[in-house]
């Protein structure tokens, strides 16, 4: 059966549960928290709902997650992880388990995107646009295939997203968590690209629909004065 059609179920809601707990403890319990734009955040029955993050640091996805994703969500969150992580068969489940799927980095995974846009035809999805991580904090230039990708699934909601301080808690290179820290989190107003969904999705115009998202994380970044 198609994940699309159906709920997380009561197990699998309690086994995310379980590593929604972990990860707030890394985050709130030995460090902690700011969330700015609260109310811009998914409702917990919100469908056909786009992510779009600034990455700083490997653990950018957990911040997001805890922050956004209830317990015992009716709905399905996805996030891409690198396609070599799956090697290991338990890493493999696990981050199954929590939703995330491969992606091939550096190349055009044609068949990652076309499962991302049916995925988010009724579930949640997180996406990183610069499609790595930032060493310095600055912003990255945006990918075009994420543009495509809001094209052939045209979402109902695109919410913008920036995340600061987690490279401090996982600083690039390292795997233990750094404790004291501070990270913050700014969730922006959803963005509208519909106009581009009137043009032909040529690689210009799915530029053209990234580089919005990238203007507004500069934005954010600078609301809410951005330090790496």
């Amino acid at each position: 059966m198609d994940t699309m059609s159906r709920k997380p179920g009561f197990l699998l809601n309690c086994w995310i549960a379980v590593g929604l707990g972990f990860w707030n403890l890394i985050f709130k319990g030995f460090n902690r928290v700011e969330i700015l734009g609260k109310e811009n955040r998914p409702l917990k029955t919100d469908r056909s709902v786009l992510l779009l993050s600034n990455h700083i640091s490997a653990i950018d996805p957990f911040l997001i997650v805890i922050t956004s994703l209830p317990y015992f969500s009716p709905v399905f969150w996805h996030a891409p992880a690198k396609e070599e992580l799956f090697d290991y068969p338990v890493v493999r489940n696990i981050l199954a388990s929590w939703g995330a799927f491969p992606v091939r980095r550096g190349k055009r995974d044609h068949e990652a995107m076309n499962q991302m846009a049916k995925m988010l035809q009724d579930g949640v999805i997180l996406l990183f646009p610069e499609g790595t991580r930032s060493k310095d904090g600055s912003l990255l230039k945006g990918r075009p295939g994420v543009g495509k990708i809001i094209w052939e699934a045209r979402p109902d909601k695109i919410i913008p997203v920036v995340v600061e301080g987690t490279n401090r808690v996982l600083p690039r290179g390292k795997i233990i968590p750094r404790p004291g820290k501070k990270t913050r989190i700014y969730y922006g107003k959803p963005i509208d690209l519909s106009p581009y969904y009137q043009k032909e999705p040529v690689i210009e115009v799915t530029q053209q629909m990234v580089d919005e998202v990238m203007d507004a994380f500069q934005k954010m970044q600078k609301e809410m004065n951005f330090k790496f």
